[in-house]
């Protein structure tokens, strides 16, 4: 066997790797916000697009980002912190982790009920056993006071 035919075999062998698709982020993506100056002073306002630095310094590749539906100035090339920090919070799927945070919250919730009954519980058993045991230890002196307590030969009548 030649050595591509080895090669090929050993490549057939391996599986592919399942690549997992990004999931887009619930709501409309945020808009890019530029900074341009009118005279002496600074205006923010809305831009064409995000740049590529922006896209990469939130995370996102240049594909993702056209499937995602977000818009590109490729004649951008200036990074405003604003619009990187706002591809951020929208990328990090808030309404996920809010629902995820709410189920986490349901389990502790129930997880301290289960608690605090088990110690009601605990409390009740316990208080219980006190009650019982209370009850042998008087039951224990009254049997003891029995027996010291010895009757008294009766006297028999003289008749």
């Amino acid at each position: 066997m030649s050595s591509r035919a080895k090669k090929a075999k050993e490549n057939k062998k391996t599986e592919p790797v399942k690549r997992v698709k990004p999931v887009r982020p619930p709501g409309k993506p945020p808009e890019a916000m530029v900074t341009s100056r009118h005279g002496t002073e600074f205006v923010t306002r809305q831009g064409r697009g995000y740049s590529m630095g922006e896209l990469s310094g939130a995370g996102l590749s240049r594909n993702l980002a056209f499937n995602w539906g977000l818009r590109l100035d490729p004649r951008r090339r200036s990074v405003v912190d604003g619009n990187v920090l706002s591809l951020k919070s929208w990328n990090s799927h808030p309404g996920v982790t809010k629902k995820t945070e709410g189920v986490a919250k349901e389990i502790e919730e129930e997880v301290e009920k289960v608690g605090r009954g088990v110690k009601k519980g605990a409390v009740r058993v316990e208080k219980e056993a006190q009650k019982v045991e209370h009850e042998v230890r008087e039951e224990a002196v009254r049997a003891e006071k029995a027996v010291r307590r010895k009757p008294k030969p009766k006297k028999k009548k003289k008749s």
